[in-house]
């Protein structure tokens, strides 16, 4: 289905409305209220986003796109508010939930995480905001990496800086408060570095890139197999996107593990509209950042095989 992937599309007002439930007996039909639900309705469209408790402390996109430059502002506190700029907006077309990516407007926090002479790449900081109207994902602010040439976001779920409030008014007041300590992003940007300097001296063939991509994202040929079937035709259509996009970064990067890095978070930060495609960006991109740091850690151990690593992992039990 269609997705909603610019910012005006999900900043439309919403509102919480009693819910009640219709009971028939002899005597006709009645509406009683359910005290303790109520839902969540775009005001719009005057669809229902979400059935909520009554202890549910609405928090509208907008109002969450307003915190979240609050956030840059606590996280990064040498740039202004104003200077973060929405860049990606992704949403499913009920809008139900929503992420919003916010990056800086200059060069200012740009870094590098290798030395010039071994052909350095640019990163930068953003910060992703997540929102529901239906209570199945909480208040979020994740702080991420990106390739600055290709703008591929990423997160790295184990070691990166998150705030998260659930939808409840006990959690969530008038405005939510962020702390972090002041040399927590710094150690943050050594340990990005060193998972990248790692993967970049991981040899991996060429022809090992798609399956290493399938691996990582959870990309599954359809079972069972059926030839010229409309499945069939989608993923030949998949495995010919993956196989141009490996082609070009085992051609700029070399055959290594961070040419697969580019892959899988370009994937991940654009994925193409494909039947095979089970997960959002969202998800996709919580999969590269797990991967990266294990993966980073497991190629510099002794012994280490790539063969190994990208062998079917048996299903039975031990």
């Amino acid at each position: 289905m269609p997705r909603l992937n610019k910012l005006e599309d999900v900043l439309f007002p919403v509102k919480a409305r009693p819910v009640f439930v219709s009971i028939e007996n002899k005597a006709g039909e009645r509406m009683l209220p359910v005290r303790d639900k109520k839902a969540i309705v775009n005001l719009t469209s005057q669809k229902v986003l979400g059935i909520v408790s009554r202890g549910y402390r609405l928090v509208t996109n907008r109002e969450a796109l307003d915190w979240a430059h609050e956030c840059c502002r606590t996280v990064f506190p040498e740039t202004q508010a104003s200077e973060w700029e929405v860049k990606a907006t992704d949403a499913p077309s009920t809008g139900g939930h929503c992420q919003i990516d916010l990056v800086h407007n200059s060069t200012a926090l740009d870094f590098s995480v290798v030395p010039a002479h071994e052909r350095p790449d640019t990163f930068g900081p953003f910060i992703r905001v997540t929102n529901s109207y239906n209570a199945l994902r909480a208040l979020a602010f994740d702080v991420g990496f990106f390739r600055k040439v290709c703008k591929n976001g990423m997160i790295v779920p184990e070691s990166i800086i998150r705030f998260k409030f659930s939808h409840q008014h006990r959690d969530i007041g008038e405005t939510v408060l962020f702390e972090v300590a002041r040399d927590r992003l710094g150690k943050l940007r050594k340990d990005f570095g060193d998972y990248l300097s790692a993967l970049r001296t991981c040899e991996v063939p060429r022809a090992d890139f798609e399956p290493f991509v399938c691996n990582v994202l959870f990309l599954r040929q359809p079972e069972p197999w059926k030839p010229n079937t409309r499945e069939a035709n989608e993923w030949k259509a998949l495995m010919t996107h993956l196989s141009e996009t490996s082609d070009r970064y085992a051609h700029d990067l070399g055959q290594n593990a961070y040419a697969i890095f580019n892959v899988i978070t370009e994937f991940a930060s654009q994925p193409p509209s494909n039947r095979c495609v089970h997960r959002d960006r969202h998800s996709l991109q919580k999969l590269a950042g797990a991967w990266v740091s294990t993966f980073s850690q497991a190629c510099r151990q002794p012994g280490f095989s790539l063969a190994t690593y990208l062998a079917p992992k048996s299903s039975s039990s031990s």
